[in-house]
């Protein structure tokens, strides 16, 4: 049963972009109506009105909180004074987290941008999306910077780095769609999870 607004600790712009994020994963983007998400957070669809002009907005904020969770994971990682290698080992990690703790975000992001892709919008829709879409980009490029790192010093053995990432990420965004909480049956479950896809992930790349 969903908790209504005010039992929850999050804040209501908050919980109803978690409420949306989960009709989302579940229903997907397109079958999902205000009038749904309402109906999860046990309140009106006025209430998700009050916050959201509409749910193409409800997307783009969800999008936008999703990444935010992705940067603040992997940025201490990146800054740590350690080998290459090791700091790429710890980003991926970090990131496998965040993908499985922000699953709802990610899926629905994941569905929400290739209906975008498949039909039309608006010019400020699609402006928007661009830039989205290129926060994306910029991420996957500190990825990209780090593993230059590890060729220069030699613990890593890429001859196209840009092309290599892309079955890296493939391999470790795979969680998205599969992870489901049933597989944390014994305590420390999740931890071998996660450095299980990170070393099948990056396998390829070490010297």
């Amino acid at each position: 049963m969903e908790l209504p607004l005010a039992d929850l600790e999050l804040s209501p712009r908050e919980t109803i972009l978690d409420a949306a994020a989960r009709c989302f994963m579940e229903r997907g983007f397109k079958a999902t109506s205000i009038d749904d998400i309402a109906r999860r957070l046990g309140a009106t669809k006025g209430m998700v009105y009050h916050y959201f002009d509409s749910k193409v907005e409800l997307f783009f904020q969800i999008h936008q909180r999703g990444m935010d969770a992705l940067f603040d994971a992997v940025e201490p990682e990146l800054k740590r004074a350690a080998p290459a290698l090791e700091r790429l080992t710890g980003m991926a990690r970090r990131h496998v987290e965040t993908l499985i703790e922000t699953q709802h975000y990610q899926r629905a992001v994941s569905e929400a941008v290739q209906m975008h892709l498949r039909t039309s919008t608006t010019p400020a829709q699609r402006e928007r999306l661009t830039r989205l879409q290129g926060r994306r980009r910029h991420y996957e490029s500190i990825f990209l910077g780090v593993v230059q790192e590890g060729v220069d010093e030699g613990s890593l053995v890429v001859a196209q780095p840009r092309i290599a990432m892309k079955p890296v990420f493939g391999a470790l965004n795979s969680v998205i769609s599969w992870y489901n909480p049933r597989y944390e049956k014994t305590p420390g479950a999740r931890r071998e999870i996660i450095e299980e896809v990170t070393l099948v992930a990056l396998r390829g790349l070490v010297a």
